[in-house]
């Protein structure tokens, strides 16, 4: 009886360890993805407005409509002041709904710690918190001036602020771990000086003028070779041991900005680390962009830039990644600086436009992003059609979302069809980070024509599908952005996923104009696909007007497509 009683209890139990906890799995330092439920996921996500999670009506009616949008995933905060709105008396009521609500409409869920900071304040804060200035004190600004900013460098501030993330781990380690609903967590949000580089109040002053750290200026040494070029132009090569920030990094407001950095990351570090020593889940930060022209503390001063990323790894290495958070122009230039050889691209934020279903497509295709999360999704429509909009708040379920959209009744929203078919290749799409099976294009009024060297050796020039003349719009001076994703699924055998788009294919050694002796490429097979469960069922057989007679692929714009094409050389 003991015998079957102790299976029992083990086989009870036994879900608990069936996978490990939601985990952040490298390809190398450059590519990871989340494993989640014991299976990799790209996180093809939004963000909520931050008070779009404030009450459980506000949860209930929005995660329904993130479901009809075709998201996996939702980014949520959670504020500290309904955590803990009376000091020592936490409520987990909030967190809970979203819980159940993400569970319920197929949603996992990133979670945002809105705590000491929230873009440069502490507006989060509770209010037993913004009252009590004396325990909890504020950083200042030139002549003693108190900003609201809580103190990176106060002892009672960080206690007060991991005591309530513990709270929030243990309750998802003794709620969440089967689910495992939440696969991720944001410490602190867009974290940064705002009016003055840096903290000057007399401690942080006092700091400022005395000697760097040696946890950072053995960093420094051991990694001198990899440093961001930033930061080892920054170095002062007189600088002599036991050198203040001035001496060390030069005397200017970009040095004050990188102590400010450091008293982020080390802050941000023993939150992090005290939480997943509870909950080991994956934990990462967000930045506000130093974008036009401006200078610390006219953008957040001391934010997890690309720049002084190694601030980070040394100061928060319980830190995953940076995630950039995009809301300015040069999407290319923006996702070329953070996804890095040390940092993996993550966009938590970025505006929401409908160009974002060409941005998501680009970001996971060329960049190998772990995820994309255009912000205030919420507000998001499932329709494109003016005629439609009456329609964006039905209860409509995902099958009659589809079947409106294959009969023609109406068309889906840019960003819900590029999603809808992201979610299709997502399987196709993992297989292929890190490798040279997968790449991807922008085609916008800078950059309208791109091309793919292959594996096979196959010249793949893609242009906007307006070059050949015949669309409607093709006339117009500014054309909408394209987009498309190239998998190879084998030899001269490829996807093409996105929109707006028209493939030619040469051989990958001739020249613009063909020599006697190249090979010539002729499109052998193309078909319009659906991907279920990893596996192509052909939708529609291409050819003729639909190829050009076998000229070209083609994904005409407004239309979201993914299309199979097989090669042959003559």
């Amino acid at each position: 009886m003991k015998k079957i009683l102790t299976l029992i209890a083990f086989v009870s139990i036994l879900p608990l360890f069936v996978h490990a906890q939601p985990r952040l799995e490298r390809q190398d330092n450059s590519t990871a993805r989340i494993v989640a439920n014991g299976k990799p996921m790209l996180i093809i996500g939004g963000e909520l407005g931050n008070s779009s999670a404030s009450t459980p009506e506000d949860v209930e009616r929005t995660f329904a409509h993130l479901h009809k949008l075709g998201l996996n995933t939702v980014l949520a905060p959670v504020s500290w002041e309904l955590i803990e709105p009376v000091e020592g008396q936490f409520d987990m009521s909030s967190l809970d709904v979203i819980l159940s609500e993400a569970r319920r409409n197929d949603l996992k869920v990133v979670l945002l710690w809105f705590g000491a900071w929230k873009n440069s304040m502490s507006c989060y804060a509770p209010e037993w918190f913004k009252r009590d200035v004396k325990r909890f004190p504020r950083a200042h600004a030139l002549e003693g001036r108190p900003v609201e900013e809580a103190s990176s460098l106060s002892k009672n501030v960080l206690d007060a602020d991991r005591r309530a993330f513990c709270k929030i781990m243990e309750h998802l380690r003794d709620h969440d771990a089967v689910e495992q609903t939440v696969i991720m967590v944001q410490v602190e949000n867009e974290i940064g000086m705002i009016d003055v580089p840096r903290d000057y109040s007399a401690d942080a002053t006092r700091l400022y003028q005395s000697a760097v750290p040696q946890q950072l200026t053995d960093y420094l040494k051991k990694n001198q070779k990899s440093l961001h070029p930033y930061l080892k132009e920054k170095i002062q090569p007189e600088a002599k041991a036991n050198a203040t920030w001035a001496q060390l990094f030069g005397d200017d407001i970009y040095t004050e900005e990188i102590f400010q950095t450091w008293t982020y990351a080390t802050y941000v570090e023993q939150i992090a680390k005290a939480g997943r020593a509870i909950y080991d889940l994956p934990m990462y930060v967000n930045v506000a962009l130093d974008s036009r022209d401006r200078k610390p503390g006219q953008y957040p001063s001391g934010g997890p830039l690309a720049q002084l990323i190694d601030l980070w790894h040394c100061g928060a290495p319980s830190i995953d990644v940076l995630g950039v958070d995009i809301y300015d122009n040069g999407i290319r230039s923006w996702l070329s600086k953070y996804h890095l050889t040390n940092n993996p691209l993550f966009v938590p934020e970025i505006r929401l436009e409908d160009k974002d279903a060409m941005y998501a497509l680009y970001a996971f295709g060329h960049h190998d992003a772990m995820g994309f999360c255009p912000f205030s999704i919420e507000d998001y429509p499932l329709f494109a059609d003016a005629k439609d909009n009456d329609m964006n708040g039905m209860d409509l379920s995902q099958d009659d979302q589809l079947n409106a959209y294959s009969s023609g009744q109406s068309s889906l929203s840019p960003l819900v069809a590029s999603y809808k078919i992201l979610r299709q290749a997502e399987p196709l799409i993992l297989e292929r980070q890190g490798t040279g099976d997968m790449d991807a294009v922008l085609i916008d009024n800078e950059q309208r024509e791109a091309e793919i060297i292959t594996p096979d050796g196959i010249r793949l020039t893609i242009k906007h599908s307006y070059s050949l003349g015949w669309e409607p719009g093709s006339k117009e001076a500014e054309w909408p952005e394209a987009a498309c994703i190239i998998l190879r699924l084998g030899s001269e055998d490829y996807l093409a996923i996105g929109s707006g788009v028209v493939i030619t294919c040469t051989y990958a050694k001739s020249g613009v104009t063909w020599k006697k002796g190249d090979a010539r490429i002729g499109l052998a097979k193309c078909e319009s696909v659906i991907i279920s469960d990893g596996k192509m069922h052909v939708k529609r057989h291409l050819n003729g007007d639909q190829t050009h007679q076998g000229r070209h692929v083609r994904i005409p714009v407004g239309e979201f497509d993914i299309q199979h094409f097989r090669l042959y050389r003559y």
